[in-house]
C-alpha cells in the first residue's frame, strides 16, 4: 500500500493578476513556487481559497 506525506503551504492570490495574468509578474511567482514544490516531489492534491495542499509518495 502506498504511503504519502503531505503538505500545506497558503499562497495568497491576487484576483486582479489573474485577469492580467500576461500583465503581471504576481502570477510567475505563484507558478514559480508551484514549480519547485514539484521539482521536489510534490503533487498538488487541492485548493481551498488560498490554503493550497501537496502530497508525495514516501518511499
Amino acid at each position: 500500500m502506498k504511503q504519502y506525506e503531505y503538505r500545506v503551504e497558503q499562497l495568497q492570490i491576487e484576483l486582479k493578476s489573474i485577469f492580467k495574468a500576461a500583465k503581471s509578474g504576481y502570477n510567475s511567482g505563484i507558478a514559480e513556487k508551484l514549480n519547485e514544490l514539484g521539482r521536489e516531489g510534490w503533487e498538488l492534491s487541492g485548493i481551498d481559497g488560498s490554503w493550497f495542499y501537496f502530497k508525495r509518495e514516501v518511499r
